[in-house]
C-alpha cells in the first residue's frame, strides 16, 4: 500500500510540473494526429478507396484511423520518456532529489511510466473522439481501442525509459526519433498492410511494438477480434512493459548511485 502511494506521489509530481505547459503540449498532441487523420484518412482515403484496395473490407479511413491512434500513443509516450528521463537522471538530477525521499527507484520508474500512461490516455482520448465522429470506427468494440492504445503507449514508455536510462551519451536521444520512431511510424502497418513490404522486411515489422498496437486497435475498431492474435498482441506488449521497467530500474539505480 505504501509503495502504491509513493508511485501515485511520483505521478502527482509530474502532473504538477505539467500544469505549466499543459495547454501547448495538449494542443500539439491533439492537432498533429487530427491533421494526419484529415490528410491521410479523409483526403487521401477518398482517392485510395476509388481503386478498391484490399484492406479486408475496410475503407481507408477505417484502416488508418485505429493505426494512427496507436501511433499517437507511441509518440506521446516517447515525448515523456526520452528527454525528461535523461534530464531527471543527468541534466537536472531531479531523480536524485526524489530518491532522497522515501520513494525508491522501482517506485520512481513505475511512476514515470504511469505518468506516461496518463499523458497517452489524454492524447488518444481526444483523437478517438474525433475519429469516432468522423465515422472511422465500425464496431461497438471500438471503445476498447482506448485501453489498447494506452497499452501500446505503456510498452513504448517502458522500453524508451530503459533506453534513456541505459545510454551514456546524450546524442542517442535524437536517434530514438530519427532511426526508431519515424521508421516504425512509416513501416509498421500504419498506412498500408505490411504484406506490401519486401519479403525480407516483413518479419522485422512483426517484432515491432507499434505493429502489435496497430493490429490490436484495428481489429477492435472493426469488430473482427480473433482470439489467438489478440492474446499474442496483448502478451507481447505486456512483456515489453515488464522487461522495460525492469531494465530501466536497474540502469537508473546505477546512475543514481553515482
Amino acid at each position: 500500500m505504501q509503495s502504491a502511494r509513493r508511485v501515485v506521489a511520483v505521478v502527482g509530481w509530474h502532473a504538477r510540473s505539467y500544469r505549466r505547459v499543459w495547454f501547448g503540449s495538449m494542443t500539439v498532441s491533439f492537432l498533429n494526429p487530427i491533421f494526419f487523420l484529415l490528410a491521410m484518412g479523409v483526403l487521401l482515403g477518398t482517392l485510395v478507396d476509388r481503386s478498391n484496395p484490399d484492406l479486408g473490407g475496410l475503407s481507408y479511413l477505417e484502416f488508418v484511423a485505429p493505426a494512427l491512434l496507436a501511433a499517437t500513443a507511441m509518440q506521446t509516450a516517447a515525448s515523456v520518456t526520452t528527454f525528461p528521463v535523461r534530464a531527471g537522471l543527468k541534466w537536472w538530477r531531479t531523480y536524485h532529489a526524489v530518491v532522497a525521499t522515501p520513494v525508491r527507484v522501482p517506485e520512481l520508474i513505475t511512476g514515470v511510466v504511469a505518468w506516461a500512461g496518463v499523458r497517452v490516455t489524454l492524447s488518444v482520448s481526444a483523437f478517438a473522439l474525433v475519429a469516432g465522429l468522423s465515422g472511422a470506427f465500425g464496431s461497438p468494440l471500438a471503445v476498447l481501442t482506448l485501453p489498447a492504445a494506452v497499452l501500446c503507449g505503456l510498452a513504448f514508455a517502458a522500453v524508451i525509459a530503459a533506453f534513456s536510462a541505459t545510454m551514456e551519451s546524450d546524442q542517442y536521444l535524437a536517434a530514438v526519433y530519427r532511426f526508431g520512431l519515424v521508421p516504425l511510424f512509416l513501416f509498421s502497418g500504419t498506412f498500408f498492410p505490411i504484406s506490401q513490404l519486401p519479403a525480407w522486411l516483413e518479419p522485422l515489422a512483426w517484432v515491432t511494438p507499434l505493429w502489435h498496437g496497430v493490429e490490436l486497435c484495428r481489429d477492435l475498431a472493426s469488430g473482427a477480434v480473433p482470439a489467438g492474435p489478440t492474446v499474442l498482441h496483448v502478451g507481447y506488449l505486456v512483456t515489453l512493459i515488464v522487461v522495460g521497467v525492469a531494465i530501466a530500474v536497474r540502469a537508473s539505480a546505477r546512475k543514481l548511485e553515482r
